[in-house]
């Protein structure tokens, strides 16, 4: 386990004060937690069952700043490994969600040899398996997971909740995604560079449902939701502000719209 040469890593992403006291910061940061890591890895047994960093949570951080495997707590990588593993093949354990790990250890984890063959292999094993790519960013949804797999960086997130949505092509990818796996056709338009309107049609939506859904915690996510009917379809309109709106959407809004509206129109 190496973490003190990662210190400079850790500080190009904290951008807290200047760079000379993010440094100093980020290196007393780095230096505490590996001695946490190694009186932790000591007890195998509370590593296994209650590491010291709360859901792995320094672990994951590591891994989003681009530390390698050999790089990380090996005890605790290794049970990061296994946990991730039955979860996604057993549906054991506790949820996962923004679990960061590189894109080869993951597909060792699973036993697939690529992306070609985890599509493959989980197209057949999962339902309503869905794909979307663009760029360097590759998703897949199926039986309750959802994975971001970004090429240009190596890392897969696992269930993304918090991971921001700032650009529109992300934006379009993620709608793309959704719409196929829960069945409902959708639109975007970019009004102007920051302003965005989603457009999903929708059947069987009465005026009680749409009232609720408009006052909903899951519509704060969003500039406005309202209705509209075109062309004799009735389709719900969102507004997406990527700058000087909200706060920035994050990928479980965006699901948890589209979880809400499927049980609505269903």
């Amino acid at each position: 386990m190496e973490l003190k040469k990662h210190d400079s890593q850790l500080a190009e992403r904290m951008k807290l004060l200047d760079n000379s006291a993010d440094k100093y910061l980020a290196r007393e940061l780095i230096e505490l937690y590996e001695d946490k890591c190694k009186e932790c890895q000591e007890d195998r047994l509370r590593c296994a069952t209650r590491p010291d960093c709360k859901d792995r949570n320094f672990l994951n951080a590591l891994i989003e700043i681009g530390v390698q495997a050999e790089d990380l707590p090996s005890f605790c990588y290794s049970q990061y490994l296994d946990q991730i593993r039955r979860y996604v093949l057993e549906k054991r354990g506790r949820g996962l969600n923004d679990r960061r790990l590189p894109i080869k250890d993951l597909l060792s984890t699973l036993d697939v040899s690529s992306i070609r063959h985890f599509s493959t292999r989980f197209r057949k094993e999962w339902p309503k398996f869905t794909r979307a790519a663009a760029g360097d960013i590759v998703l897949f949804a199926g039986n309750d997971l959802l994975f971001r797999f970004d090429f240009s960086r190596g890392v897969v997130t696992i269930n993304p909740v918090h991971n921001e949505i700032t650009d529109l092509e992300e934006f379009k990818l993620y709608v793309k995604l959704f719409s196929e796996h829960y069945e409902l056709a959708s639109k975007v338009k970019d009004l102007t560079l920051n302003w965005w309107l989603l457009s999903i049609e929708v059947t069987g939506v009465d005026a009680t449902e749409m009232r609720s859904l408009a006052k909903s915690s899951t519509a704060k996510s969003f500039e406005s939701v309202y209705s509209v009917v075109e062309d004799d379809k009735m389709k719900i309109q969102v507004e997406v502000m990527s700058e000087g709106g909200n706060d920035p959407l994050e990928t479980g809004e965006l699901r948890d719209l589209f979880e809400r509206i499927v049980k609505m129109a269903s």
